[in-house]
């Protein structure tokens, strides 16, 4: 008997936390694809299957991977029967041959011999080599075969912004697939007697990336990927835009000030964006929209379109080190990361304590730096656990209110640990943070920087007594003025109880405290009118501070005021914040030293 080839077993193996993973893809209509759930340790078996010509019936099993093989291979008969068995009653006949019920033949083969032993586990059966037979269908395993399981374009799409699919591939090196962009143009039908359009795709361009040009006004975009890992390649997957090219805002400011970052820094250079980059859970509510944002359009407060002017910003700054705050998970998911990681960046996020889905973000450049360790905390809950805080500790729970009101604060710092690809002897500690945003918090804001301070300072001994050079930059939205407590403990190092930091609110005074720190941390980019501009508040609150193993080439101007208060304040058409974001050139000394 002639068989028939019809379709292959991807079983996708990986690795994760050291556990062996089995995620499958599914490379065709007739296709059996397995996937294993790690935790519980069970393989699902899915099989679409034609009998008889007829349309495709999709079966499925979640078997545990030590199952022996007969068991599985009679459970799949079972349920592939029950799926014809519901056809044939469906069909009204009255000839005879309608009371029998169908059978199926099915085994599995390995390099051509038989799996005779019917209790050994599938997790042994369904390797390479193996092949299963349903009736004269031919179904070989293939192992790691390059799949892209999800690929999405974004639901807004602009000319003149640079366009980053959400992708999900397993064994897959992206960077050597093939991606392919093509627009749909509408042109007449000639075959047809009557006048009719067809839809017809052009390529446009190639890579990862794609920024629309006028050309694409008013059409849709489609993406193909041919997934790749070395000399193999999987099944082509395509998607479609599900909206048209749309007209821009047209030039942006923060594009003045890509004129200063056109091109990246030398090895021992440094360039640094620190930026609050809205949250939408702030942005996008009627609470924004009719009070803290009337004067922007709603559909400019809207984060599909935002983040669309927030990757061209960010990306054009060319930057090493990206320090992003109020950054919405999803956001970082499927925008930030797929985008960032393919101009060879690679990111973490730090999501704030308690409920809120947004926090720190923090990217670096690939090709100057590798994460070595994580050392973010909340600061809450360092205070409230760690021995070294007891004096933090002990001084707020003399305040009942202030005790209370810190413990509900979810505020985090990010701090990694970066080492020099060029000089590995040399490594960057980098904080990322946002302080409590209330104006009558000035005591939480210093109390937080505090602690943040001391814990930054234990990550820096602890990377000195290893033997390492260690530089520290901290970045983030402080919430603080250059007047404020925050600032000044930082920068001189010194908070007294006279500070106004500790009186400036009633129900958060606090006698007596008196703070001190050993690094010394200066103001990269020097103090500017405001970093952030809304319409009843324009204040610094942004600040990069570096210590004094670095020094200043030069500090990326702020926008014109003129083009800040030409749509009223921010965030607005043009700009995607209602922060500015901070960048400097920095050179590390002591890389060379």
């Amino acid at each position: 008997m002639l068989l028939r080839k019809t379709c292959a077993i991807n079983i996708l193996s990986k690795f994760v936390r050291k556990k062996s993973v089995a995620l499958v893809g599914i490379s065709d209509m007739e296709g059996v694809f397995v996937r294993c759930v790690p935790e519980e340790e069970r393989m699902q078996i899915t099989v679409n299957y034609k009998h008889e010509g007829g349309p495709c019936k999709t079966v499925n099993l979640e078997r545990i991977q030590v199952e022996e093989v007969g068991k599985t291979i009679e459970r799949l008969k079972a349920s592939m029967l029950k799926k014809l068995s519901k056809k044939k009653k469906r069909k009204k006949q009255e000839s005879a041959d309608c009371a029998e019920e169908p059978d199926l033949k099915i085994w599995l083969t390995v390099k051509e011999k038989l799996i005779e032993n019917e209790a050994t586990p599938i997790n042994q059966t369904f390797v390479e080599g193996a092949v299963l037979h349903i009736e004269d269908q031919l179904l070989p395993v293939e192992i790691n075969v390059p799949v892209i399981t999800a690929l999405v374009l974004p639901t807004n799409i602009m000319v003149g912004f640079p366009i980053y699919p959400k992708i999900h591939a397993e064994f897959c090196d992206l960077q050597n697939s093939t991606f392919t962009w093509y627009q749909c143009k509408s042109v007449e039908d000639e075959s047809q007697k009557k006048k009719k359009t067809k839809e017809v795709w052009d390529k446009v361009s190639e890579g990862f990336s794609y920024t629309p040009s006028v050309s694409d006004l008013g059409n849709k975009l489609k993406l193909t990927c041919m997934p790749r890992l070395g000399h193999r390649s999987g099944e082509e997957f395509s998607s479609m835009s599900k909206c048209d090219v749309e007209a821009g805002p047209g030039v942006c400011p923060f594009e003045n000030r890509h004129l200063y970052t056109q091109n990246t820094l030398e090895d021992d250079g440094i360039r640094i964006v620190c930026y609050n980059i809205l949250a939408d859970i702030y942005a996008d509510s009627d609470f924004s929209r009719n009070e803290l944002f009337p004067y922007c359009p709603p559909y400019a407060l809207a984060i599909d379109y935002r983040k669309q002017l927030l990757v061209k910003e960010i990306t054009g700054y060319n930057s090493d080190l990206i320090c992003l705050q109020e950054v919405d998970r999803k956001v970082f998911i499927n925008d930030h990361l797929p985008a960032f990681e393919s101009l060879g960046y690679s990111g973490v996020l730090q999501e704030k304590g308690g409920t809120t889905p947004e926090g720190e973000a923090t990217f670096y450049r690939n090709s100057k730096f590798r994460q070595v360790e994580d050392c973010s905390i909340e600061i809450r809950k360092a205070i409230n656990e760690d021995g070294k805080y007891n004096d933090i500790k002990n001084i707020v729970s003399t305040n009942e209110t202030l005790k209370q009101e810190m413990d509900t604060r979810g505020s985090i710092v990010q701090v990694l640990v970066l080492e020099s690809v060029i000089n590995p002897g040399c490594r960057l500690c980098v904080a990322n943070t946002h302080l409590y945003f209330h104006p009558k918090a000035c005591c939480i804001r210093s109390l937080q920087t505090v602690a943040i301070i001391r814990h930054l300072q234990d990550v820096i001994q602890k990377q000195t007594a290893e033997g390492y050079k260690v530089s520290s930059v901290f970045c983030g939205d402080f919430n603080c003025t250059p007047k404020g407590g925050a600032y000044e403990f930082i920068t001189k190092k010194h908070l007294g109880p006279d500070n106004y930091s500790w009186s400036n609110n009633p129900d958060f005074t606090l006698e007596g405290a008196s703070f001190s720190h050993e690094l010394d941390l200066k103001n990269s980019c020097g103090i500017v009118e405001y970093t952030n501009y809304a319409r009843s508040f324009h204040e610094q609150l942004d600040y990069i501070f570096i210590d004094s193993t670095m020094d200043v080439i030069c500090v990326i101007p702020m926008p014109e005021h003129s083009e800040v208060e030409q749509h009223i304040a921010l965030p607005s058409v043009v700009f995607p914040s209602d922060h500015i974001a901070q960048i400097c050139d920095l050179k590390w000394k002591s890389l060379y030293e």
